[in-house]
């Protein structure tokens, strides 16, 4: 019987000690973790918008070049092919080579 008291008391203690390096753990915050995975998850659907806009700029001056011969002179030539609103300041273009890219962000 004081053998099964004692080997209880020993299992006591090693369970404590293997718990004590995680008490010194910062605890979670629920929230602020979740509102990181939100703010996340927000910034990567505006760098896919970004992609998505860009991408669909550069088809628009393919197609405006193939069915004029030459590129448009301004991106705002092209914004009846777009079909959405477009901040054309975002972006520069060449009307020589009809290349677009993104202005570096500041």
């Amino acid at each position: 019987m004081q053998q099964t008291g004692t080997t209880i008391f020993l299992a006591a203690i090693l369970f404590a000690l293997l718990l004590f390096p995680a008490c010194k753990e910062k605890p979670k915050n629920p929230v602020a973790e979740y509102g990181d995975a939100l703010i996340g998850s927000y910034k990567g659907a505006q760098n896919a918008a970004d992609l998505a806009t860009l991408d669909g700029l550069k088809k628009a001056v393919q197609a405006y070049h193939a069915a004029n011969g030459s590129y448009p002179a301004e991106l705002k030539d092209v914004e009846s092919l777009i079909g959405g609103p477009v901040d054309f300041g975002e972006y520069d273009y060449d009307p020589a080579t009809g290349t677009v890219t993104p202005k570096p962000q500041k």
